[in-house]
Formats: C-alpha cells, sequence, structure tokens
C-alpha cells in the first residue's frame, strides 16, 4: 500500500497515492487532461521482449492498472471539460462526441507501432490534429528524455492546454505518470493538480514539475 504524499512546487500541486481516494479532497478543477491506463496491459520490459540491442532500450515499472478495464466514469461524473488520450481503447464508455484529438507522430506507415494516438474530449469542436515527430530516438523534441513507457511530448500537452476550447483555470490529471501534463501547465503558467500513484514515477514528476517551474519564473513563460 502506497502511503499518500503532498509536494507543493510553485503551481503544482502534486499527490502520491490512489487517485479515486484523493479526489474527494480536491478542490474544484476546471478541467481534467489525461493519459490514463487504457486497459491494454502494455508492455515495459522491452529487453526481455527481444529488444535488448537497441540503444534506445529501456526497462520501466509496469503502468498501474493498466491490466484491467479502464472506468472514466469518476472523472465524468465531476462535469468539468476533459481530455482523455486513449479514449479509443475505451470508446464503449465513453458519451459519443465529435471532438476528437489526433496526434501524428510522423511514423512510416508499416512499422508496427502506430503511426497516430486519439484523445476523446467533450469540449473541443471538431476533430483536430497535432503533428509531432516522435519515433523511437528521432524525435522533434525530449531527445534522450525517455522517463515513462507511454510518456507524451510536453509540445503535445501544451498544444492540448492552447487549444481555444480548453478552460484556463486549474487542470487535474489522476494519471500523472512522468508528469507532462503538469510540465505543460508550469510553462503556461497554469495552476495543476496530479495524482500518481507510482513512487517512482511521483519523484520524476515532482522533479520535472520542478525544473519546469524554475525556467518558467527565471525566462518567463513560453
Amino acid at each position: 500500500m502506497v502511503k499518500m504524499r503532498k509536494e507543493q512546487i510553485g503551481l503544482a500541486e502534486l499527490y502520491l497515492g490512489d487517485c479515486l481516494e484523493i479526489l474527494p479532497t480536491l478542490s474544484k478543477v476546471d478541467a481534467v487532461i489525461t493519459d490514463p491506463p487504457y486497459g491494454i496491459a502494455h508492455p515495459c520490459n522491452f529487453s526481455k521482449r527481444g529488444r535488448g540491442n537497441l540503444a534506445a532500450c529501456n526497462d520501466y515499472q509496469d503502468v498501474h492498472d493498466d491490466n484491467k478495464p479502464f472506468d472514466p466514469s469518476p472523472w465524468l461524473a465531476l462535469g468539468v471539460p476533459t481530455c482523455f488520450w486513449g479514449g479509443n481503447y475505451f470508446a464503449d464508455k465513453l458519451p459519443i462526441s465529435s471532438g476528437w484529438l489526433v496526434w501524428d507522430k510522423e511514423r512510416p506507415d508499416d512499422l508496427d507501432q502506430a503511426t497516430c494516438e486519439l484523445a476523446w474530449t467533450n469540449y473541443v469542436k471538431g476533430v483536430r490534429r497535432f503533428r509531432h515527430l516522435w519515433n523511437g530516438m528521432m524525435k522533434a523534441s525530449e531527445r534522450g528524455e525517455n522517463y515513462h513507457p507511454t510518456q507524451k511530448p510536453v509540445a503535445l500537452q501544451a498544444w492540448v492546454l492552447s487549444l481555444r476550447w480548453t478552460p484556463k483555470g486549474t487542470v487535474l490529471d489522476p494519471f500523472m505518470g512522468s508528469g507532462t501534463t503538469g510540465v505543460a501547465c508550469m510553462k503556461l503558467g497554469r495552476k495543476f493538480i496530479g495524482i500518481e500513484i507510482e513512487p517512482k514515477y511521483f519523484d520524476i514528476a515532482c522533479r520535472r514539475i520542478e525544473d519546469a517551474q524554475r525556467q518558467t519564473q527565471m525566462f518567463g513563460h513560453e
């Protein structure tokens, strides 16, 4: 059992613990933007799968509860604008929406890995696309910064936050992982609440968000 812990880093309020237990203690949030476990048992130990000779190979701690079907209902019940990356994996549990986001990774179509990722939203108008190369060691940003097996680019989450339909208030990410959404919030001067149950990823998120907060204070918002 993980012992709950709270860290306040500038505009960020960070919790180590179970998000469903922490949720009732939170103050009002204006949006939920998150990349939850999809329920697909995403492989994380790559070297044991025959990829040990790859230069960019990393073995990560498993994504918590990714072996169980994801239930979006507690977050939908908040009644705020919500963005779920991976919504295509649990679309049968989501209301019908025309507001999908597409992250084009600019990968070759003949790869086994997906060339795009999708996010369901209940507030964006129409389908929107963001192009950002993310193909192994070939990345448009954050090269060598590999913290999490399903890590998203900071630029992607900053794009979501900057969409004209996204509220300007406090953002909640209940499945914070390595803190990418929080880093994007710090860069944009946004209030952020993040929750992560795995201590290893929580510590990484705290460090990344603290670094982003410090850079923002030194140089202003990007």
